[in-house]
């Protein structure tokens, strides 16, 4: 076989494997046309049809079935060692994405990064917001750090840290609307959702109770959550540590307190037990690493910010 045919032959595989000439392209940044050329050049020396594919199909021929299931291992398995020997080398280089809810970012991940790239010039690392798995293997993301545990099979997590939660709300917000003396009374307020969650868990008097959420106002972001809660539009569920500051400041007050909140627990997630590339492997374990105080950066929120 010549170097050309193996070429094509996975690239062919390859377009399989990702559904499509579109997602094979965005995996390895070749241009879809480029891997249709290639399927064709294939399919022209074997002198038969592998794909069935227009704009809306995309499906093996019996022949290119039997061709995928016999060679997808064999590049599976050559994928395997190559990537144990660039494992092996001492110089990381290539690019790591990684999502996050933005607060983690602001005031904690973005340091490290800076630092890792200083330390390793040859990688590139790229952050998106999100505080869930749900777009992990359509945004091909390294590391995702969660506040929801992850659900897919093939997903490994480990917990970074726990946060205790506690509810505030201005001083003005409650001159105006007045503070709730129970659980159930903050069905009747304005509630501010700063993440995904569906409903708020409270222990009080030694029940367990639920508070579904119909916010007022919901953004993905701790730090304009706060800000939301300071100019008095509603009550926010934050976690206790950054709490602190602004109740000292008189700019939130504790509501509640008798009712034991819901803890938050925020992940770190990867894909694949063994096949991790080096770079997310170090940078990674760099996480874990600073992670021993895990609540510092919750901390450092600016009531100003």
């Amino acid at each position: 076989m010549k170097a050309k045919d193996m070429s094509n032959l996975y690239w062919f595989c390859q377009s399989v494997e990702y559904g499509g000439f579109a997602a094979a392209s965005l995996q390895h940044k070749v241009s879809a046309p480029t891997l249709s050329r290639a399927v064709a050049q294939l399919e022209a020396q074997l002198g038969e049809k592998l794909l069935h594919r227009n704009a809306k199909l995309f499906q093996l021929t019996t022949s290119g079935n039997e061709y995928y299931q016999r060679f997808a291992p064999l590049f599976k398995q050559l994928d395997e060692q190559w990537l144990q020997l660039s494992n092996s080398q001492t110089s990381l280089t290539g690019d790591i994405l990684v999502s996050c809810p933005e607060p983690f970012a602001d005031y904690f991940l973005q340091q490290i990064a800076i630092e890792f790239m200083s330390t390793h010039p040859g990688v590139n690392i790229h952050i998106k917001f999100a505080s869930d798995t749900e777009r992990f293997f359509d945004d091909q993301i390294d590391l995702a750090v969660t506040t929801l545990p992850a659900t897919a099979s093939d997903l490994v997590q480990r917990k970074l840290f726990d946060s205790q939660l506690c509810l505030l709300a201005s001083p003005n917000y409650l001159a105006k609307h007045g503070h709730p003396s129970s659980v159930e009374d903050l069905l009747q307020h304005n509630l501010l959702a700063g993440n995904t969650m569906k409903h708020w868990e409270f222990k009080q008097d030694g029940k367990t109770q639920q508070i579904p959420l119909n916010p007022k106002y919901s953004i993905n972001s701790l730090r304009l959550t706060i800000q939301a809660a300071c100019s008095g539009v509603g009550i926010c569920l934050i976690p206790s540590t950054t709490a602190s500051q602004f109740i000292e400041q008189g700019k939130l007050e504790l509501l509640l307190s008798e009712a034991e909140c819901q803890g938050g627990t925020t992940y770190i997630v990867w894909a694949d037990r063994k096949l991790v590339p080096s770079r997310v492997t170090a940078f990674r374990e760099m996480i874990f690493e600073r992670m021993r105080q895990p609540l510092g950066f919750l901390a450092a929120i600016s009531p100003q910010s």
